[in-house]
């Protein structure tokens, strides 16, 4: 179990001795509810244990978590109380955001070629926007829906919600049948449970897709909003598959028949299948969706600050896609501008640029194509210094692999042609003004130190 309050240093001076033994480590992490870090190496996983700063976040993370689940079990978030995430971890969060956000406002990247970029501008044109997440989340799921229509798919809209024992309340009265779990405990219950459907489903040769949201009740207990395509005569099966799995746990206690799962048949003529989902990514990302006069109004707003500090202290992703082609790929092809010679990439380019989800898929190889299958891929590489020729590592000494562009079995388009680093804005602004100064370019070595970082390529 957790215990809080004890520095990094006493976890660190506690494994040193243990360090190479890796089953004592693991033993011991168990027993002082520490999970284990995710490395690509063991000398990457050893490195970690044995860093200050990956304990100080850690333990961060865990003490945020230990808090905010004390408020729960006192009763403090509810519907009624401190809906979704206690006052506490709103203020935590908003604070965090704050930091970053001055942080951010006062960082540029610099390219070995010259070029400055403030990171505010990057940030805002990037899908860390929530107005840029929300129309990129849209644009896929109404290419999901054109797609379905085109190839005889129907759409139905799941609910999946949690046994009584991960809720906190049942309606506004402590529930009594609660086992202080949290809204983790929640999240991974479903994400096992939707492990098992999805193995059934397979089984059957059943390939839905579509979108997952995931957002809190009252009291931050998840559960799940799903909208899918599937086959018209694969319809009910799917149908069976989630409700036999849903209530797999604790099935017979009153009200699961009713609440565990919900099914709603998409009839197109009265709606898009797309507008059933659109309304939870609008307001899980902060947006009014009951106010047509304005995109954003307080209400939405506070909404959106307290689902954003529960998905952020819990580590819940709010929204997850299902099937179809990596949107990666398409990320990736978006940022080419200029005509390609391969047709195929070429195809795929326009399609991205013009916001063309349905054909990106069909390039792609359709939503049923395995990762094999797909005509593009992305182009990965190690990160390799210019001037030793030596393959990068990260502060634990593992290589550092990027993406640099994409690629059909004929042809590769790369689109990483720089080098960056981040640096203060008033480093970049002197760093400039020397180059113009001589006349020339930054060299490769120019941004770089023990001080402002690493040089990636972009």
């Amino acid at each position: 179990m957790f215990t809080p309050h004890l520095p990094a240093g006493y976890h660190i001076s506690k494994l040193l001795p243990i360090i190479d033994d890796r089953k004592k480590v693991i033993n011991y992490l168990i027993d002082n509810g520490i999970p284990q870090p995710k490395s690509k190496n063991d000398k990457g996983f050893k490195d970690r244990l044995l860093c200050d700063r990956w304990w100080r976040r850690t333990l961060d993370k865990l003490q945020s978590r230990l808090d905010e689940s004390k408020l729960i079990e006192l009763g403090r978030v509810a519907k009624h109380k401190e809906k979704y995430s206690s006052n506490l971890t709103v203020y935590r969060v908003g604070k965090k955001a704050i930091k970053a956000y001055e942080y951010i406002q006062n960082q540029s990247m610099i390219s070995d070629a010259g070029d400055i970029v403030d990171m505010a501008t990057i940030v805002q044109s990037s899908i860390a926007n929530p107005t840029n997440r929300r129309a990129e989340l849209m644009i896929r799921m109404a290419g999901f829906e054109a797609y379905a229509q085109q190839h005889g798919y129907v759409g139905e809209f799941y609910t999946l919600t949690c046994p009584s024992r991960y809720h906190r309340f049942s309606g506004v009265k402590l529930n009594d049948k609660y086992q202080e779990l949290t809204p983790k405990d929640a999240q991974q219950y479903l994400v096992k449970q939707w492990s098992k459907i999805r193995a059934a489903y397979g089984r059957l040769d059943i390939k839905p897709f579509g979108f997952r949201v995931s957002e809190p009740h009252g009291d931050g207990c998840p559960h799940w909003h799903m909208l899918l395509f599937v086959k018209a005569d694969k319809r009910n099966a799917l149908r069976e598959i989630f409700s036999q799995y849903a209530l797999e746990v604790d099935g017979h206690e009153p009200g699961a028949d009713k609440h565990r799962f919900k099914c709603v048949e998409i009839d197109s003529e009265a709606g898009t299948a797309t507008g059933y989902i659109a309304k939870y990514i609008s307001k899980n990302l902060g947006f009014s969706i009951d106010d047509p006069e304005h995109d954003t109004n307080e209400l939405s707003r506070s909404y959106g600050q307290r689902v954003k500090a529960w998905a952020s202290v819990w580590g819940i992703r709010q929204f997850q896609q299902i099937g179809g082609a990596p949107v990666t790929v398409w990320r990736q092809l978006r940022k080419l501008r200029d005509s390609l010679d391969d047709e195929l990439l070429e195809a795929a380019r326009q399609a991205a640029d013009e916001s063309r989800w349905a054909d990106y898929l069909e390039i792609m190889g359709g939503v049923d194509a395995k990762r094999i299958e797909q005509t593009i891929t992305l182009v990965k590489k190690h990160l390799v210094d210019k001037e030793t020729g030596e393959i990068k590592q990260n502060a634990y000494f593992e290589y550092i692999t990027m993406i640099f562009g994409v690629a059909s079995i004929a042809a590769e388009a790369i689109t990483r042609t720089k080098s960056w680093a981040m640096v203060s804005t008033k480093l970049a602004t002197s760093m400039l003004s020397k180059s113009a100064a001589y006349g020339g370019s930054f060299s490769s070595r120019s941004p770089v130190n023990n001080c402002t970082g690493q040089l990636l390529a972009l």
